[in-house]
């Protein structure tokens, strides 16, 4: 429950479909608000995370998803870049090593301490897959065993012209749990050369749980309420 005692839902801990009797006093509170939660892959490696090109070794998609990466200062080593000559239809896969249901995206778009913002990535699709082949599969106009996800911006916002962190935030509406997640990114801010991301990350929302007890044996329980 929140601090005013509203958006509850009560469950009977021993019997998850028992929303409204209050003979058992065992319940658990679940709100209806939650926290979002970074999932990683199990190693920032190139085997956990691909792209359909990279600039060079200075610039391995892992780094876009490494947290121990910096957010500010020189783009070597510290973001994604595709190969030169490649601005355009550039795929960008993480593998979460077991299925997760992500429901928002952190990001950071490319830049090189405040400038260079035009090769950052623009108009893009967020996919989800439970297969290793279309994980591995990174041509661009393959879409083989994804599933399209609906999300509520389909553009990356340009980095601000600064040095420093620029998080933004994309919404994800999704029910099943995916073990790999693509982007399929079409552009950049008008960039000619590549197209580049500082950080990326997929995130669950997580309700939090406690457990708590009704004193009075027969209460009914409805909509945060307890009636008697």
């Amino acid at each position: 429950k929140d601090s005013n005692n509203t958006n509850v839902t009560a469950i009977d801990a021993s019997n998850p479909n028992n929303i409204n009797s209050g003979n058992n006093t065992n319940w658990t509170f679940r709100s209806s608000s939650c926290s979002n939660t970074s999932q990683y892959p199990p190693a920032q490696s190139d085997t956990y995370v691909k792209s359909t090109s990279k600039f060079s070794t200075q610039y391995w998609p892992y780094f876009a998803t490494d947290p121990a990466k910096s957010l500010t200062g020189t783009s070597p080593n510290n973001q994604w870049a595709s190969a030169n000559g490649s601005a355009t239809n550039q795929r960008f896969h993480i593998d979460l090593g077991s299925g997760k249901i992500i429901k928002r995206v952190y990001y950071e778009n490319g830049h090189d301490s405040g400038t260079a913002t035009t090769y950052g990535v623009k108009n893009f699709t967020l996919w989800g897959s439970n297969s290793a082949s279309a994980f591995a599969e990174l041509t661009y106009g393959t879409d083989t065993n994804w599933t399209q996800l609906t999300i509520d911006d389909s553009q990356f916002d340009q980095h601000a012209a600064a040095d420093a962190a620029d998080p933004k935030y994309v919404a994800v509406t999704n029910t099943t749990p995916y073990r790999y997640y693509a982007f399929k990114i079409a552009d950049n801010w008008g960039g000619v050369e590549e197209m580049e991301l500082r950080r990326v990350v997929l995130q669950t929302c997580e309700p939090p749980t406690s457990t708590g007890t009704i004193f009075r044996p027969g209460a009914i329980f409805r909509a945060g309420i307890i009636f008697r």
